[in-house]
């Protein structure tokens, strides 16, 4: 029977709704081989993956997505087969987490000032450890205070979407700074969802040529953001610069949103290609 993996879901360790644990059945339940548990620049869930995952049968990688500010948009930089206990990597999570924690108060307080009924306390419930919280957490009590009807609601000028009247600008780290992180950990470092870049345009040849000089060696060909003509042209661009090539459905789990998990099917032999790179037995 053919072997299918997801390579970049979010758990409650960062802005998911779904547990470490609770993801891993459910991927088993949908008939995955491998997952990778991708937060954003949290480990925090990993270890609760790897155990849950051994018990089911399930491969599950280690992993995180950092995010960076690249060319005035958001560039994220997946780290497949992290050393999770690592001192310095670490440290430098600890240091964007902070920065998460302000941004977020920060546009709680914005939202406050436009006269919208939120405080902090709201948003804090919305998530299982206060270093991990972040724009989707706030989307989600807008959500259920009824000021939006849909969480994309949140993510527009009206509220905390780009340069929205709520929005406060991110933590500054680079893509090459966050492949340098990743590297250093013992990770491989991926450029996650190319084709999602900025609204209206995505990552080109020469943004990726960028990276790789900078120690970049895989694409997320395949995510469920992605058109047909992305996939293509993101897939030829990997064979052509000898890049890994991996994907996933960047399964959040919200409520009222569905439910990515199992909208990617990657091939188990991206997951071998990845496993070889990463001189994992």
């Amino acid at each position: 029977m053919e072997k299918y993996a997801d390579l970049h879901i979010h758990s409650t360790a960062s802005d998911g709704i779904f547990t470490p644990s609770d993801i891993v059945k459910l991927a088993k339940q949908k008939g995955f081989s491998c997952i990778a548990l991708a937060d954003h620049d949290t480990v925090g869930g990993v270890k609760e993956a790897l155990k849950t995952g051994s018990y089911g049968g399930l491969k599950v990688i280690p992993a995180v997505e950092m995010s960076t500010l690249y060319d005035g948009g958001e560039v994220h930089i997946l780290g497949y087969y992290v050393n999770i206990d690592d001192g310095q990597f670490l440290q430098c999570l600890s240091r964007i987490a902070q920065a998460r924690i302000e941004r977020a108060q920060g546009m709680v307080k914005k939202l406050q000032n436009l006269g919208i009924e939120i405080t902090w306390e709201d948003v804090l419930r919305e998530g299982s450890d206060m270093n991990s919280i972040g724009r989707p957490h706030i989307a989600r009590v807008l959500l259920k205070k009824g000021h939006i009807s849909a969480i994309s609601e949140a993510f527009t000028s009206d509220y905390i979407g780009r340069n929205g009247k709520a929005y406060v600008e991110r933590y500054e780290i680079t893509p090459a700074e966050a492949i340098k992180i990743i590297t250093n950990a013992g990770g491989i470092p991926v450029l996650a969802h190319p084709g999602f870049f900025r609204k209206t345009s995505r990552l080109k040849r020469n943004d990726i040529e960028y990276f790789v000089a900078e120690g970049l060696r895989g694409i997320e060909v395949y995510h469920t953001k992605h058109t047909s003509n992305d996939t293509n042209f993101y897939h030829n661009i990997a064979c052509e610069m000898k890049l890994l090539i991996t994907g996933g459905s960047d399964c959040h789990g919200d409520k009222n949103e569905e439910i990515l998990l199992g909208k990617i099917k990657l091939p188990y032999e991206y997951v071998n290609n990845l496993r070889q790179a990463a001189s994992i037995s």
